[in-house]
Order: structure tokens, then C-alpha cells, then sequence
């Protein structure tokens, strides 16, 4: 356990989509009803000792089924980190459009440090984010981004490039770098 230097955690099974390809659309034994745990702080200290937590490089969540942002204690999960480890790498991968703008503020005051950063996974504009994923909204997403930007988050866009959005990809890189984001990647 003290060789452990990089945790992946997934802090909830709850998302708001339905992206086609997702573990939570395509295995069979995964039943969205049943959905809805949410990981505390008191797992992490179950699981984990304080000597162990402290001795991490890198935190950082990336739901399989459900999306950090849905976590009930998302932040309080970065909060407690960040208290045991002042230099540990916070980062996050989301849709980004869940929480409200001051949740999204909140975050990037808690990813504050140089190398932190917030993953906005965004397959394209207004007319194609949504084909894939599915539920998505476009102007919280984008509300939500800004919020993080302007509260001093590093952000980065990934695009999932498919045949729908092909044509998008140096339009919303450039609307990446207006908006303040620190890195691109279409793929």
C-alpha cells in the first residue's frame, strides 16, 4: 500500500445521461434503478490509512458509471485530500452539466494548485454534443465550464470525434481557446 502513488476513484454510480457506449447503457449487469451510492470520506479511511493518503501524487475520479459531478461528496472527497496532501494532483473527468455554476466555482478553488485540472469530455457544439451524449445541455454545460474558467480552474476539453461532429473539431478547438480553456484533444 505505500507503493500506491496514483488513486482512481469513482465517487458515485449516478449520471444524468444515456451515451450509447457507456458501461451504464451496455452491461447487462448494471441496473440504473438500483443506482445511487455515493462514496464518503469514511470509505477512503476504511479502505486506506492516513500514511498511505498522504504519500499519493495523483487523486482523480472518473466515473465508469456515473459522473464525479452527481457525487454527493464530491468536493468534500477533494477537500479531505487536499488537507492530508497540500501538493497531491487533483483532477476529474466530466460531462459537465450537472451542479450549478457555484458548485463548479467551488470546485476549481479546491483544484487550485498548478497541475490540477478539470477534464470537460464535450463531443462538439450545441447541435451535435448531444447525439452522443445523450441528456446532455448544452447551455449548463457551457455555464458550468465558464464558471470553473473564471474561478481559476485549468480546463480541458476532450472531444470524441464520430462522423456527426467530424466537421466541428476546429470549431470547437478555437471556441476552447476563447474561452479560457488550458488544453484541447479531438479523438
Amino acid at each position: 500500500m505505500r507503493r500506491i502513488r496514483v488513486l482512481h476513484l469513482e465517487p458515485t454510480d449516478v449520471c444524468q445521461l444515456s451515451c450509447p457506449l457507456c458501461a451504464r447503457e451496455t452491461n447487462p449487469d448494471f441496473n440504473k434503478r438500483d443506482a445511487g451510492r455515493h462514496l464518503r470520506i469514511e470509505h477512503i479511511q476504511r479502505l486506506y490509512s492516513e500514511r498511505v493518503l498522504k504519500g499519493l501524487n495523483k487523486v482523480f475520479m472518473c466515473g465508469n458509471y456515473g459522473d464525479p459531478a452527481a457525487g454527493k461528496y464530491t468536493l468534500d472527497l477533494y477537500n479531505y485530500f487536499r488537507s492530508l496532501n497540500p501538493n497531491v494532483v487533483l483532477g476529474m473527468n466530466t460531462n459537465g452539466s450537472l451542479q450549478t455554476t457555484f458548485w463548479w466555482h467551488g470546485l476549481a478553488q479546491i483544484l487550485n494548485q498548478p497541475n490540477d485540472y478539470c477534464v470537460f469530455s464535450i463531443d462538439g457544439l450545441a447541435d451535435t454534443n448531444g447525439v452522443y451524449r445523450k441528456g446532455s445541455n448544452w447551455d449548463k454545460l457551457m455555464s458550468n465550464a465558464r464558471a470553473f474558467i473564471d474561478g481559476g480552474g485549468s480546463a480541458h476539453w476532450d472531444m470524441l470525434v464520430y462522423k456527426h461532429n467530424q466537421h466541428q473539431v476546429e470549431e470547437c478547438k478555437q471556441l476552447a481557446k476563447d474561452m479560457g480553456f488550458k488544453w484541447f484533444r479531438a479523438k
